[in-house]
């Protein structure tokens, strides 16, 4: 089970109402930029699965919107907020997700990650599906969705296992 924020129908709705109100490509402007101070890491791996896929730019704002499900679900908790609340991806997180795609291939580490996701963290899992099956190439997209996941999942037990 992964320490983090789970999305509710709520926070989903909520989102997907700011995403219509304001515009996508406004939204993925302020996440981007929130990602740039916050995430770097984060921010480049997204920005490099879009670019494996057909019209990358839509698929980043599905990116954008699947990690401010995750801003905003840790809002949603009634514990107060000192730091950032979603880990900050590690050039060494980075690393080592790589060896582990190396070592499992591709297709076991999505399949692994996005039943992890669909367990822990069902409505996200709404979101990446339903966004990704409107694109021609599903499987990449939810890879993409998959690699930022498990990104955070890892990082966010690294920084546990850090502070214990």
């Amino acid at each position: 089970m992964s320490s983090l924020p789970r999305v509710t129908e709520w926070t989903r709705e909520f989102v997907s109402r700011q995403f219509d109100d304001l515009g996508p490509e406004a939204c993925l402007a302020e996440i981007t930029e929130c990602l740039t101070r916050e995430n770097p890491e984060l921010l480049d791996m997204a920005r490099k699965c879009a670019a494996d896929v057909d019209n990358g730019p839509k698929v980043m704002v599905g990116f954008g919107m699947f990690y401010q499900l995750m801003v905003s679900a840790s809002s949603d908790t009634n514990q107060k907020q000192i730091l950032h609340p979603l880990p900050r991806v590690t050039a060494k997180t980075r690393d080592s997700l790589v060896r582990e795609i190396d070592e499992e291939g591709s297709e076991r580490f999505t399949m692994r990650t996005v039943e992890d996701l669909e367990r822990s963290n069902p409505e996200l899992m709404q979101m990446a599906h339903g966004f990704a099956s409107q694109h021609p190439d599903y499987l990449r997209v939810m890879q993409g969705f998959a690699l930022l996941y498990r990104s955070l999942v890892v990082q966010s037990g690294a920084d546990r296992k850090y502070l214990h």
